[in-house]
């Protein structure tokens, strides 16, 4: 049977999250002019004069925020089961882009209000887009309709996020699934390096794989057994959201006004590590340098040989792969040092260590734990350090930060 440690659910949850968040906002749009004199009142009424509008928009808004969760941990839940490896290399990449989609959704999203809140971060984020070269002021003039936050945007940011950007993420979710088929379906990996088992197939003979279809497979009939499976998930989500939105009210500040700066004027939680970076960092190299890194890295990690092969990092070419790592490291740690970017540099150190240890591991001395750093691939690391890095910045950025960006204890006044 197909065992709930195999995925978790992400992705059916992330799925029931966007099923939600349209069935949510379908209902909003029918209350909401996008113009910038009637958007504020018109979210003001949802939450106090038509019926059940409190409710339908804290629905909408914990949604979001539980999609956008949901995605980056169903991404990694991919990543560390091994699933992005051929042949699901392609639906990784369709998986990655499905992320900065969601992204997208609750960016775009967020200006709807028009309240104090949404209006800064939407102007932070466009003063970002700014530091592009070359096509910066192009690409944010394009983005706002004009030089500032106005009309223009808000009616760019409604299409966007109600037409364009929905329609894209139902396509590509639909590609998503139909290649899981295609691929012979979810990788499951066994406790052999080679093993895994294909769920959810039907009693049809299916052709072999060239990483999926090896040694143990298992085959579970995907109606009933995996559609029943999904449909209580997305049930139990659909309770949860509901509770939280009948027991929290999502936040609307005071209407938009330019001329009154919020201090501090802090972005949602899923951007606050990119916020956070902006400290440290010009915003080329965190706006714009990092972001595209990460990016650009994410769709080329399972197209790699030394990153798809299930082996130690330090099995082959010891000597040199020592060099690299222990050059890397120096110049990572200089780099973060230049700019006192210490709350990056303390997952780096981790990291660092933790590869160093896996460095030293002998088969015949070494732990149950050092053998088992020993046998992760490169991928693993890499990984493992970008996540450590989004949890600490994301972490800081929401508990630790204060008016001017200054450092606070959030539990003192």
């Amino acid at each position: 049977m197909l065992r709930f440690s195999t995925t978790w659910y992400l992705g059916t949850l992330t799925c029931g999250a966007f099923l939600i968040l349209v069935g949510t906002g379908i209902p909003l749009m029918f209350y909401y002019h996008p113009s910038a004199s009637q958007a504020y009142t018109d979210t003001r009424d949802l939450q106090y004069v038509v019926f059940s509008g409190m409710f339908m928009r804290n629905l909408h808004r914990w949604s979001a925020h539980a999609m956008v969760f949901l995605a980056f941990a169903h991404m990694f839940k991919v990543f560390y089961r091994g699933a992005y490896r051929p042949p699901h290399e392609f639906n990784w990449v369709i998986g990655v882009i499905l992320l900065l989609i969601t992204l997208l959704l609750s960016y775009t999203g967020y200006l709807l209000p028009w309240d104090q809140l949404a209006y800064w971060a939407i102007t932070i984020g466009s003063s970002i887009v700014s530091a592009v070269p070359v096509l910066g002021n192009r690409v944010r003039f394009l983005m706002l309709g004009g030089n500032a936050v106005n009309d223009s945007a808000l009616l760019r940011f409604y299409v966007l996020h109600c037409m364009i950007l929905p329609v894209a993420a139902i396509l590509l979710i639909a590609v998503h699934l139909w290649r899981i088929r295609k691929d012979g379906g979810l990788y499951h990996q066994q406790s052999e390096p080679k093993a895994s088992a294909v769920v959810g197939m039907d009693t049809m003979a299916h052709k072999h794989r060239r990483a999926s279809a090896q040694v143990g497979e298992e085959h579970v009939y995907t109606v009933p057994d995996v559609l029943f499976r999904l449909m209580v998930a997305i049930e139990a989500l659909a309770i949860a959201l509901v509770g939280m939105a009948l027991l929290f009210n999502a936040p609307l500040e005071g209407i938009a006004d330019p001329s009154h700066t919020p201090n501090p004027a802090k972005a949602p939680w899923y951007f606050l590590g990119l916020q956070e970076l902006l400290h440290y960092f010009p915003p080329m190299i965190a706006g714009v340098l990092v972001p595209a890194i990460v990016i650009l890295a994410l769709i080329a990690m399972p197209y790699f040989t030394i990153n798809i092969q299930a082996e130690g990092l330090f099995l082959r070419n010891r000597k040199r792969r020592l060099l690299v790592f222990y050059l890397l490291a120096a110049g990572l740690t200089l780099f973060l040092c230049f700019y006192d970017a210490y709350i990056a540099l303390f997952p780096t150190l981790i990291v660092a260590g933790l590869i160093a240890l896996a460095a030293k591991c002998s088969p015949h001395q070494a732990s149950t734990f050092q053998r088992g750093l020993g046998a992760k691939p490169l991928s693993f690391w890499i990984m493992t350090w970008f996540l450590l890095e989004l949890v600490a910045l994301t972490a800081v950025g929401t508990f630790f930060r204060g008016p001017g960006w200054s450092w606070v204890l959030p539990w003192r006044s």
